[in-house]
């Protein structure tokens, strides 16, 4: 890549991150993505604030993602019952449901220091219990996910990236052919949760 890199249009770079499986869910328009930063600052820095806002969700009702297989997860989510329930609900909605996950219930008493979130998967009753840290999510909750996908035989595995986003994870969803694709097109460096 050279020093300078030309402007490409919004419309050009989304038709080149379908190809890594990354596409805008319906009722998603320009405004939902120049939310935070400009079309102008878009184009000029291609495949990353654009990126960075497919991860997002919606700031207007109804508050859904903006492309279901990346989620900027902030971990300070943890606040009472349905957390953890909401969090494995994002997850199967970016792995496309590869886990056919169903009964999904947790628990969540911060005051108590209990939290756990249990499931059905393929006829078995599944409980993950899991550290609580005031309102912090246990990040061993996305691990065990990953873990699953991969004895499920599932090619969809998790990335994650912690370090450059403060208190908020980047996680993304892909196949071994779309994560080849998006990291030719971008710099942001999405890393593998489990199997490295």
């Amino acid at each position: 890549m050279g020093l300078f890199r030309r402007n490409i249009t919004i419309e050009a770079q989304l038709a080149s991150l379908a190809k890594a499986g990354l596409i805008l869910n319906a009722g998603v328009v320009e405004a939902d993505l120049t939310a935070f930063h400009s079309r102008v600052d878009l184009e000029r820095n291609p495949f990353v604030g654009l990126v960075e806002a497919l991860g997002n969700d919606l700031e207007r009702e109804p508050f859904t993602p903006v492309c279901d297989h990346l989620w900027m997860c902030d971990f300070e989510r943890i606040e009472d019952h349905g957390a953890y329930r909401d969090v494995l609900l994002r997850l199967e909605r970016m792995t496309g449901r590869a886990l056919s996950l169903s009964g999904i219930a947790d628990h969540v008493d911060v005051d108590a220091g209990e939290a756990w979130v249990e499931f059905e998967f393929r006829g078995d009753h599944v409980r993950w219990d899991l550290r609580v840290d005031n309102d912090w999510l246990d990040p061993q909750v996305l691990t065990n996910y990953d873990s699953l996908l991969k004895t499920s035989g599932s090619a969809i595995r998790l990335y994650l990236n912690q370090d450059d986003y403060g208190q908020v994870a980047f996680l993304g969803a892909f196949s071994p052919e779309e994560k080849a694709a998006f990291d030719k097109l971008t710099r942001i460096k999405l890393l593998p949760l489990t199997g490295r």
